[in-house]
């Protein structure tokens, strides 16, 4: 809580002081004897372990039923075992020459796989295997064939009241038997085809296309019987449906031919007719006006290129004539070979003509006869020339005149060729569907021809790969694995209901969780004390015990708590009622009085006074008449113990009305003028959070002993009391768990050297 270390800071500097004080080797205190600081995740994970070592017993419990439930129902269940076979899909059929769109196979692509694998699961091929391992006469798959279940034999209804059975059949109306007819519900066969079914389980393996198929039977043999026949029947499925198909084939094919044979008849008929009526003729490929008007066209072509090359000839002949052009350029002139020969002698003279002019006169015979030969050669030369540009004419007017009559053919058959194209575009539209009937026809009669006998070779897709053979051991259930988790699950369980049962307990169980909680040294473990004997009387038949060893570290607690002198004057409060306060006063008391201490017990809990009861003691006279009765003398309410020697001072008669009396100054002077009487004045006080009498008498001692059950009062309540006290000015001196189970308390102790100390110190006196 939040004001915890505001309030108890005073406390923790006095607790800081006591500890300065070094007790008797007897009563070491817990804060001396030295110890391991584990790291704080250790630490937790040690506690969790001690925690659940703590709850052992119920750990123990839910694992024991929860593992038993668990074996039972593992034994209760039937065994299936289960067998597999393995079909791999996609396997290729064999081939013939184009029969691939007759033949069609899809790749094995997972969805195709996947597809296959739910082709297997169909009900038509479970029907199949049922028919062929006769499961209807297995009372595993047929539920009629059953024989009575021992609960159905033992008739529990007859046991049940007439009343609550009309009542549970308003809420559980009884279930009607099996179906009288199919209209009524499922069949025979469709309740065995579920059945079988919901044995059958196929899956790809990996990402392969092999299919995993696998049946459940409690019979390893059926299993594995089950697994093969659903296998072989799918692969009689796939080729008795590609026989079935390849028949539907061959009929339409069959009808198919002879269909084309009557359409390409007509069709064959229908444009010879044509051709017969327009007169539409053929040469090879093409018809005869169009080799015609192709021929006409090359011959125009090439009279075309005659025609202008006599022209461009004859024009440059005309202009060798006219003098513009010299006679070598022309090229009929320049390839004449006698042109050529004149020219050589004509060169020839005129260079021998050159060189006469050189030696001899214009005159000389020679020299004339030269250039006289020189000049009949040039006019045989231009006769010749002249002569070529004639022909040069004459083929010119020759290739015009051809052209001329070339042309007028053509277009001539240019208009006749444009009647027979008009009749030929329905001429070729009758070709037309005469050659796609063909074709057709053609390609049945090849792909009919191809199929022929094809059913001999086909084969299913798949194939069988691996066949189921039968387990030797059941597969379902693991009832190994069930009663693993059973046991597993029950000790998980069980940890974690003790882990909610210790985050439960919101009380004190060590006296560590005290003094973090509040910064208050914890003075004393008083053990529960077992048997008959009263604790207050233990302390005077066993003074060794562990009981009375406590109430004196109790009692050396209180006198360390202030070093200048031992109080005199101590309250002992608790939170909550039946703490053991008044047991815990009284046997203090009665131990220190056995010891020669002068002691005074005063009962200050007028609501509930125990003193009186444990020293058996009348409580007409007590507190209650000190503080009321001025003339009440404190012999006539101070009762004497002659077991032990001890004072006591019961409560008395109170009333509501004089309730105050406890916080006021008369009660302080009447403990004024007890104390040099006694040595101690215990006060057994009501709790805290009950009465606010105990925060006044706080304030009147010198010491407050707070006393806190173990294991039973909450951890907010003792702080919250602990904090009214301290605000009230109280000097708390520490505080005592009481009540301490001994066995209980060593599994929370972790070596805790209270009641080990407190033992030996019995020993050592006992031995003393």
């Amino acid at each position: 809580m939040t004001y915890a270390s505001d309030h108890f800071s005073p406390l923790v500097r006095r607790r800081t002081a006591l500890r300065a004080v070094p007790p008797p080797s007897s009563y070491l205190s817990a804060e001396a004897v030295p110890r391991y600081a584990a790291p704080a995740d250790e630490e937790s994970f040690v506690e969790t372990l001690r925690k659940l070592w703590r709850q052992r017993g119920l750990i123990v419990l839910c694992t024991v039923v929860l593992g038993g439930a668990a074996v039972g129902t593992a034994w209760l269940l039937p065994s299936y075992y289960v067998s597999e076979a393995r079909v791999l899909v996609g396997v290729p059929n064999p081939r013939l020459p184009n029969v691939d769109s007759i033949l069609a196979e899809v790749s094995p692509d997972a969805e195709r796989v996947q597809n296959e694998g739910f082709i297997l699961q169909s009900r038509s091929i479970a029907k199949q295997v049922i028919d062929s391992l006769n499961l209807r006469d297995d009372p595993e798959f047929n539920w009629e064939l059953r024989k009575p279940s021992f609960w159905s034999r033992l008739e529990l209804r007859r046991l049940i009241p007439a009343g609550v059975e009309s009542w549970l059949a308003q809420w559980f109306p009884a279930k009607s038997g099996p179906p009288a007819s199919p209209a009524a519900g499922p069949s025979l066969d469709d309740r065995l085809i579920d059945t079988l079914l919901s044995r059958v389980d196929v899956s790809t393996l990996g990402r392969s296309h092999v299919l995993s198929v696998k049946a459940s039977s409690q019979n390893p043999q059926t299993a594995s019987a089950i697994a093969n026949t659903l296998a072989d029947r799918y692969l009689d499925y796939q080729r008795r449906d590609k026989v079935e198909s390849m028949d539907r084939v061959d009929k339409f094919m069959l009808g198919r031919i002879a269909e084309l044979r009557q359409q390409v008849a007509k069709s064959d008929q229908a444009v010879e007719d044509y051709r017969r009526k327009h007169g539409l003729y053929k040469s090879g490929t093409t018809s005869v006006t169009t080799q015609q008007l192709s021929e006409l066209n090359s011959q125009l072509l090439a009279a075309q290129t005659a025609k202008a090359e006599a022209d461009s000839k004859l024009k440059e002949a005309q202009a060798l004539g006219g003098g513009a052009v010299s006679s070598e350029s022309v090229p009929d002139v320049l390839k004449s070979p006698l042109v050529m020969g004149l020219k050589q002698q004509l060169a020839e003279s005129e260079r021998k003509a050159a060189e006469m002019s050189a030696s001899y006169g214009a005159r000389h015979p020679l020299l004339l006869n030269a250039r006289a030969e020189a000049g009949t050669i040039r006019a045989r030369v231009n006769a010749e020339v002249g002569r070529i540009v004639e022909g040069l004419a004459r083929e010119a007017r020759t290739a015009n005149a051809h052209y001329d009559a070339l042309a007028a053919n053509f277009e001539s058959l240019k208009q006749q060729m444009g009647k027979v194209n008009d009749d030929s575009i329905q001429l070729e539209s009758l070709e037309r569907d005469a050659t796609v009937n063909r074709n057709l026809l053609e390609a049945m009669l090849l792909r009919a021809k191809q199929s022929t006998g094809a059913e001999a070779i086909l084969q299913a897709n798949a194939k069988l790969v691996s066949p189921a053979a039968p387990s030797s051991a059941p597969t379902y259930p693991p009832k190994a694995l069930i009663a693993f988790l059973g046991v597993a699950g029950g000790l998980m369980v069980g940890a974690a209901v003790a882990l909610l049962r210790e985050g439960g307990d919101h009380t004190f169980r060590r006296a560590e969780q005290i003094e973090s909680a509040t910064g208050l040294p914890v003075m004393a473990m008083v053990p529960q004390v077992a048997g008959r004997t009263p604790p207050a009387m233990q302390v005077l038949r066993q003074p060794t015990s562990s009981y009375s060893e406590a109430l004196r570290r109790l009692h050396i607690g209180v006198e360390l708590s202030e070093a200048s002198a031992s109080p005199k004057t101590v309250l002992l409060s608790s939170a909550t009622p039946s703490e053991g306060k008044s047991v815990m006063v009284a046997s203090l008391g009665r131990l220190l009085a056995s010891n020669g201490k002068r002691v005074l017990l005063v009962d200050c809990d007028w609501r509930s006074p125990r003193l009186h009861q444990i020293f058996r003691i009348s409580n007409k006279d007590g507190l209650a008449n000190v503080l009321m009765d001025k003339e009440v003398r404190l012999e006539d309410v101070v009762h004497h113990d002659a077991l032990s020697g001890v004072d006591v001072m019961p409560s008395g008669p109170w009333s509501p009305r004089s309730a105050h009396l406890l916080g006021s100054d008369r009660m302080r002077h009447l403990l004024e003028a007890l104390e040099p009487h006694y040595e101690f004045i215990i006060l057994d006080t009501a709790p805290a959070l009950v009465s606010a009498d105990v925060l006044a008498l706080s304030r009147m001692v010198e010491k407050v002993v707070f006393v806190v059950r173990w294991g039973h009062t909450r951890q907010e309540a003792v702080l919250e009391a602990l904090k009214q006290i301290i605000d009230a000015q109280g000097d708390v001196a520490g505080v005592v768990m009481s009540r301490v189970l001994s066995k209980q308390y060593r599994q929370y102790s972790y070596g805790d050297p209270f009641f080990e100390s407190s033992r030996a110190a019995a020993t050592a006196r006992h031995l003393s």
